[in-house]
């Protein structure tokens, strides 16, 4: 795990990282410019990354919210 985070902490086109528990281990929020943007990205670094055996894709098709405070 620790290879994978370094190397990831060093990739500018991931936005965020998380630990999850779960099917997966963890969750990357990444910003591409366009699909081939994306094509090139995961075939060339994200399944390069230490430990990466396989990955799942979701794309965000509208933005409802994101962000929002945390008030307890």
């Amino acid at each position: 795990f620790a290879a994978f985070e370094d190397a990831v902490a060093k990739l500018k086109f991931v936005l965020d990282c998380h630990l999850v528990a779960g099917e997966f281990d963890y969750l990357l929020k990444i910003r591409v410019r366009d699909l081939a943007d994306f094509n090139r990205l995961h075939a060339e670094k994200l399944i390069a990354l230490p430990g990466v055996r396989q990955a799942r894709t979701f794309f965000v098709l509208k933005e409802v919210k994101d962000g929002g405070p945390l008030d307890f």
